[in-house]
């Protein structure tokens, strides 16, 4: 990735407003390390390869929602992804000014799940807002996307046990897991993981469910309510 290319996508995520003109200054250097700090990453203004791989994971993430077929889902920001995002936002009442900030950020990834997902209308105890990352300031709550699996296993849990479901933990930003104490590669991160308490259960009776059912990978009691399961 040439420098020109790190500093547009700083630019195209709303880190950068300087030039697009291939000198890795000050300001770019400011830009990437306020990126990196907003996602736990080594704040060290070098744009290397943790840095070029987070930013293409949420550009694409972006592409995803704002393609009519004639942009690349490639992760890469240039004028092709900056029109697109701008017509998006002249579409759902924001300044059509091309750049995904925080504010497009946040307000595209918690539309209703796109076209293919429509499995969420067949959960029937949980919204999806309720397995939004909790950190409250590193994320705008969707990180990535909760996985279909998991969370019919969590309603299947407040079906088959007869009782309210809460859930402490579903998706997590690598900075909210960090925070947390979750591992590395926690399945949080990836949408294949739950914490969850079913009222009138207490965590022994709930992970006794949870290690009978097929799709589980590992499963365990947090304290003596919630119960951690996870899925490949």
């Amino acid at each position: 990735m040439t420098i020109k290319q790190r500093q547009w996508q700083l630019y195209y995520l709303g880190y950068y407003g300087g030039g697009i003109d291939g000198i890795w200054g000050a300001q770019s250097k400011a830009a990437a390390v306020r990126f990196q700090k907003e996602h736990a990453l080594d704040a060290d203004g070098i744009f290397g390869p943790l840095t070029i791989a987070k930013s293409m994971e949420i550009i694409k993430t972006i592409q995803k929602e704002i393609t009519d077929g004639k942009i690349a889902i490639d992760g890469l920001a240039g004028q092709e992804t900056k029109d697109a995002t701008a017509q998006w936002q002249r579409e759902n009442g924001l300044t059509p000014d091309g750049i995904a900030g925080a504010e497009t950020r946040s307000k595209m990834l918690q539309l209703p799940a796109p076209e293919g997902d429509d499995w969420w209308s067949g959960i029937q105890y949980f919204s999806r807002k309720e397995f939004a990352c909790k950190c409250g300031r590193y994320c705008n709550g969707y990180p990535a996307q909760m996985q279909r699996g998991i969370v019919e296993l969590a309603d299947r849990a407040r079906g088959e046990l007869k009782g309210a479901g809460f859930v402490s933990s579903g998706l997590r930003c690598s900075r909210h897991n960090a925070n947390v104490g979750g591992v590395s590669d926690s399945r949080h991160l990836t949408g294949k993981a739950v914490d969850l308490r079913i009222e009138g259960k207490s965590a022994r009776q709930t992970l006794a469910w949870a290690q009978r059912q097929p799709e589980v990978r590992y499963a365990y009691a947090i304290d003596t309510s919630f119960v951690h399961m996870d899925i490949e």
